[in-house]
């Protein structure tokens, strides 16, 4: 009895991070746009790129050591509540007159702790599940969308959301206070892979496809994709994420891989010309997003925060050349198509090496 109660608690929690997740990501890219965009354009746009590459850094990069604290101290309701708290202050430094670099530093932190604090619980929830970690990070498109559309519309929600970032935080630390987590016990801390040097050699894949996966997301660029399709774009990528992990449990990690990736490399040649066919596309290569994060986090499974900051660390080194190159020169279909094949190669590749040793279906 005591154990479905803690369930529910557990249930209760993630689904709150998951929504969370959403308003998280809209603080973040809201004050970036609407605060610090502006103050910088009026000084120099080079300090416009520090900071995001700042911000990026830390709230990406960021999560690999918060995550390896995490894993330490496995107290998941604590740091979506310190991560809350960073935001909180960020934005009320932006009220009252803080220095731009430590709110960009405030929000980068801010961002790191709850992702991994939401991302573990989300992982915990079901041991080698695919559709709790694929449901809370699907949410936060939703969120970078938003906080794009409202500050380019120049509305000033400073006010605002830091009434709503107190509320949340507030019902963050009654779960802080009511989850449990403090009453159980510490489980084992080990970055020992569960298979070896397969194991390794999973990990190296799913990090590169990571890589990939956000190289492509910075200069994918269809020219239909304004107004209405933009929103529709968001949609696809929300529930491709979400989808991923719901077929992946349902049917087995190996046969999405193969048919969500063989399928979007097809679809991407066409996705220039055809709204559906772009639509399609992006909806079935984010397939892929939850089932990396619970692939790494079956070969550490005493090591959920580090596997989960270590492929955001990887989505920060796919951003790095959209800081430094023309992204419009690898925004073509072909470019699309060949990211999604080479992600189908180096994911399957060692799941045919080592069939037998595997522990996926």
């Amino acid at each position: 009895m005591l154990q479905l109660f803690r369930k529910k608690q557990q249930f209760l929690a993630v689904s709150y991070a998951t929504i969370l997740h959403c308003l998280v990501d809209f603080c973040c890219i809201y004050l970036m746009m609407y605060f610090v965009f502006p103050a910088c354009r009026f000084t120099s746009l080079s300090n416009w790129l520090l900071y995001t590459m700042l911000y990026n850094f830390i709230a990406f990069a960021g999560q690999l050591p918060v995550g390896i604290f995490g894993d330490w101290l496995q107290r998941n309701m604590n740091l979506i509540a310190v991560g809350l708290l960073f935001l909180l202050v960020a934005y009320c430094g932006a009220l009252f007159g803080f220095p731009l670099l430590l709110i960009v530093l405030l929000l980068g932190i801010g961002n790191a702790c709850f992702h991994v604090g939401g991302g573990r619980a989300a992982m915990e929830w079901k041991e080698n599940a695919c559709q709790p970690v694929g449901i809370f990070v699907a949410t936060g498109a939703f969120g970078v969308f938003g906080g794009k559309w409202i500050s380019g519309n120049g509305r000033n929600w400073i006010i605002p959301m830091i009434v709503v970032l107190s509320m949340a935080l507030l019902i963050q630390l009654i779960f802080c206070r009511y989850s449990g987590e403090r009453n159980l016990p510490k489980q084992e801390f080990s970055m020992k892979p569960m298979q070896g040097s397969w194991s390794l050699l999973m990990a190296f894949c799913c990090i590169f496809v990571v890589v990939l996966r956000s190289f492509a997301g910075s200069v994918m660029h269809f020219p239909w994709a304004k107004n209405w399709f933009a929103l529709f774009l968001t949609l696809a990528i929300v529930l491709g994420k979400a989808g991923g992990g719901i077929l992946a449990d349902r049917f087995g990690i190996r046969p999405t891989i193969i048919d969500s990736l063989t399928a979007c490399a097809l679809l991407f040649l066409g996705a220039n010309q055809f709204a559906i066919c772009g639509l399609l596309a992006v909806f079935l290569f984010n397939m892929t997003m939850p089932i990396t994060l619970s692939l790494l986090g079956m070969q550490f499974p005493h090591a959920k925060g580090m596997a989960f900051g270590a492929l955001t660390f990887a989505l920060f080194v796919g951003l790095v050349p959209s800081y430094f190159y023309n992204i419009n020169d690898f925004a073509k279909p072909w470019i699309y198509c060949l990211l999604a094949v080479l992600s189908l190669v180096i994911l399957y590749a060692p799941m045919l090496r080592n069939a037998k040793k595997r522990h996926i279906k």
